[in-house]
């Protein structure tokens, strides 16, 4: 089987996410940096469209949203799985919940003016100007993507000390071994607490902060990193492995080989089209020919996407 390859930038909470998991698992993977912000013309050419970050390449199969690439991490590297069966819907449904909701939290704290002011990136106007217009373009055509700050306060506060609370009892949100809830939460603080400017707002939690440096000591994994065209190129000499997995259940009213876009629910309105190949309560696929990465499979969690027929 072919390589993972983590298409990320090193700022992406998301990618964070991702990364903390390889580094649990030992794991060894390629990784490719792509641009912060827009035109991002390899990663396009994989995704078909999709472009939020990160993004995961097992030869020409391209796993879209961190939910499907933890999952299929977890069925790569079985050992320590994070996904315990006996807590399966707790874990999704929370999991879900911050990956969504706390992170719109997560982002107010993180762009208020006293952290700004001690960006470096944004103390070029050009710069800070070219982020803001990018963003409001991958939120373009949503009703519910920002949150106040003077909202977002309390949230903060709210779940820190219920972390606090949980986190004196138990090195881990799953008890004594991490589970998906520990890294999708994870993330959420790592993009604060990496910010200088905002590392005193953690001082009350001493427990959080011990879960914290208990996290980031998984590492990142062992990595090697590859251009967006040496990516493609991978692409274009791989075989799809997806099959068609049609389950039988009619959600949709749709059937395999139709003609669909796939896109997110909340924001990045981006979509990708192609042929659908397979539909499960859990995942979509789509296959597509790309005229750069040639044949590719694209895949998405069936959670936070809906599927329209063309």
């Amino acid at each position: 089987m072919s390589e993972i390859i983590l298409h990320q930038y090193q700022g992406s909470p998301f990618s964070e996410k991702v990364r903390a998991l390889l580094g649990y698992k030992n794991a060894s993977y390629t990784m490719v940096n792509i641009p912060v912000i827009m035109p991002k013309p390899d990663l396009m050419a994989l995704t078909g469209g999709y472009r939020k970050t990160p993004a995961m390449q097992i030869g020409a199969d391209i796993y879209c949203d961190s939910a499907i690439i933890c999952r299929v991490i977890d069925r790569l590297y079985p050992d320590k799985s994070i996904y315990p069966k006996n807590q399966e819907a707790t874990l999704g449904a929370a999991a879900h919940w911050v990956d969504t909701f706390f992170f719109k939290v997560t982002v107010a704290m993180a762009f208020q003016p006293k952290s700004l002011a001690q960006n470096k990136a944004f103390a070029d106007p050009k710069v800070a100007k070219a982020f803001m217009e990018d963003r409001r373009q991958l939120a373009k055509g949503s009703a519910d993507i920002g949150m106040d700050l003077s909202i977002a306060k309390t949230h903060w506060l709210m779940h820190l000390t219920r972390l606090e609370n949980q986190l004196a009892t138990a090195n881990y949100l799953g008890g004594q071994a991490p589970n998906i809830l520990d890294f999708s939460t994870y993330h959420c603080l790592w993009f604060l607490h990496s910010n200088e400017a905002l590392r005193d707002d953690f001082s009350p939690f001493t427990h959080v902060l011990a879960w914290i440096s208990r996290m980031a000591n998984f590492g990142n994994g062992t990595i090697k990193e590859i251009s967006g065209p040496k990516a493609i190129e991978i692409a274009q000499s791989t075989h799809v492995t997806a099959q068609e997995k049609w389950p039988g259940i009619d959600v949709e009213g749709l059937a395999y080989g139709d003609q669909v876009e796939v896109l997110p629910i909340d924001y990045g309105f981006q979509p990708t089209k192609g042929k659908l190949l397979t539909a499960s309560l859990e995942e979509l696929t789509i296959a597509r020919t790309d005229p750069v990465a040639g044949d590719v499979a694209v895949h998405f969690p069936r959670l936070g996407f809906r599927i329209n027929k063309l």
